[in-house]
């Protein structure tokens, strides 16, 4: 962080990160997402050491990324003389960045017919993570409603996950499962099909080498002439 022209004020930066101070894995902030929900996790870990606003303050830029960043970097010299300030003006300047989004999106993604469970999962996974702060059991219920797969179902119905890693890692186990059976299936319908084929060939076949032998019968017994019988009393 460079301290000449920064945007702290000049208490703040008189106060110093103890040097047997471990900070703990932060979130970052590259300029998209939700700056509020950024703030709130921020905000929670480091209130796990028990912190001053100062130490706050001189944390929290360390954890932007990007154009973020070089947001920061333009505040004006010694603006910042609280957390409070630092983060208001951090939420005014992205708070309307990206819409809000809700589980409201993931209940929309279904699993169409004749799609991969692989190809599914991949959607879904695509709109779970443009959602903040996702609840897992919802994104269970979600996936149990939209999937067309009945043996994941059974499996989220038994083992509910802790965490959408884990709700993930089980539905790539169904990956493989659902491709094996659909090359049984492709390889049962084509089998049908090609015997369904020889069937129609044997049934036309036997119906008319039928009629020409029965219509060589009628030349070869009948007589030439219309038999009438006669009354005789």
């Amino acid at each position: 962080m460079r301290l000449k022209g920064s945007p702290l004020s000049a208490d703040i930066m008189e106060e110093t990160i103890p040097y047997n101070m471990k900070l703990p894995n932060l979130p970052t902030f590259n300029g998209e997402g939700d700056p509020m929900d950024h703030t709130s996790r921020f905000t929670a870990t480091m209130g796990l050491l028990s912190v001053t606003d100062a130490i706050l303050c001189r944390v929290f830029p360390t954890t932007l990324t990007g154009t973020s960043q070089r947001w920061y970097n333009k505040l004006k010299p010694g603006s910042i003389r609280s957390f409070a300030a630092l983060s208001t003006e951090f939420l005014n300047k992205y708070l309307t960045n990206i819409p809000a989004k809700t589980t409201s999106i993931m209940r929309s993604c279904i699993q169409e017919e004749g799609e991969k469970l692989r190809s599914y999962i991949e959607r879904f996974n695509k709109q779970a993570m443009k959602i903040d702060n996702l609840n897992v059991d919802m994104a269970t219920e979600a996936l149990r409603e939209g999937t067309r797969f009945g043996k994941l179902v059974d499996k989220l119905l038994i083992n509910k996950p802790t965490t959408f890693s884990n709700l993930m890692a089980i539905a790539q186990k169904y990956f493989e499962l659902d491709e094996g059976r659909r090359a049984i299936r492709g390889k049962e319908t084509k089998g049908k099909d090609s015997k369904e084929k020889t069937k129609e060939k044997e049934k036309s076949k036997p119906r008319s080498e039928d009629w020409q032998g029965k219509l060589e019968e009628s030349r070869r017994f009948d007589p030439q002439g219309r038999y009438e019988p006669r009354y005789d009393p």
